[in-house]
């Protein structure tokens, strides 16, 4: 009750960039009823994003299969950089307030700073639903040159609502995920395990809702052991059975292009346990417009 007093109180917004060789610190402001939070998502991506009045902007970003991240540019950041670091700053209101740091940072140029770990960021991100603010903090440690951004929570609770509501509707794979996968086979074997059926229906799911997709390229393979004629057969059957399996999921079978190699390309030479192994496989890619 005390923050949000202290902040209905509050005329203008200052986002504080400190330097160390200084006494002073450079105040940039943006009154406070302009501070808002966009939020943009869909079932492969959610974002929360702020502009930094005159400096820049900071994304909260959640991918399909991926650890949360926060991409942050300012045109204020020191060239050189030795330390990044993220923390979240409980009293916002004070001038010395309580911060915890959560996460080292890494640079990206030309004037950017990316943070990524899932569970670091979805505390920082319930902590700020509850008012506490983001922290950004660099430092050049040869000119002892140390800069700070505090990130509001202002406005920002409604649009952290969308952004859960959109993480918890996200799709377990992405493209990343999903372009390039194997299936691997026991000695003569055409059937899929449930782990098999378990990441083919994840495809499956990816590609229902990716517009994109031009084709599904599915590569059936055997070992060095056995005939070549038999070997033709049996890495067409693999391949048949993932395609079953997929069109039986939804997938249209016009997308799908079939081919069987036999022993013709193995990753691994010899007949030996791991050699085997390795060779007797399906291999899924998908085409995708435009990459």
């Amino acid at each position: 009750m005390f923050y949000m007093k202290a902040i209905k109180s509050t005329a203008m917004l200052s986002l504080l960039v400190f330097l160390s060789t200084s006494a002073q610190a450079k105040n940039i402001q943006a009154p406070l009823d302009k501070v808002d939070w966009q939020f943009s998502g869909d079932r492969f991506s959610c974002k929360l994003t702020k502009e930094l009045k005159f400096d820049g902007s900071v994304a909260f970003i959640a991918n399909s299969a991926q650890p949360y991240s926060v991409s942050f540019a300012s045109t204020q950041r020191p060239y050189f950089v030795d330390e990044v670091k993220l923390s979240v700053n409980f009293s916002p209101w004070e001038l010395d307030p309580e911060t915890t740091t959560l996460l080292n940072g890494h640079v990206v140029e030309p004037h950017g700073l990316d943070f990524s770990g899932s569970e670091a960021l979805h505390y920082l991100l319930n902590e700020m639903e509850k008012g506490a603010w983001a922290q950004i903090k660099v430092r050049y440690n040869q000119h002892q040159e140390e800069k700070v951004w505090d990130i509001p929570s202002v406005n920002f609770a409604d649009s952290y609502q969308d952004f859960k509501s959109c993480v918890a509707a996200l799709l377990p794979m992405g493209y990343e995920q999903a372009k390039d996968n194997t299936f691997f086979f026991s000695s003569s074997e055409t059937m899929l395990v449930d782990e098999q059926r378990q990441t083919l229906s994840d495809i499956a799911r990816y590609i229902r809702y990716d517009q994109r997709i031009a084709a599904l390229l599915i590569d059936g393979h055997t070992d060095l052991t056995g005939t070549s004629l038999d070997n033709l057969w049996l890495s067409r059957q693999r391949a048949q059975a993932i395609a079953d399996e997929l069109v039986a999921m939804g997938i249209d079978r016009q997308l799908i292009q079939l081919r069987a190699h036999g022993q013709r390309y193995p990753v691994a030479q010899g007949t030996g346990a791991s050699a085997n192994q390795q060779n007797r496989r399906v291999q899924l890619r998908i085409v995708k417009e435009g990459v």
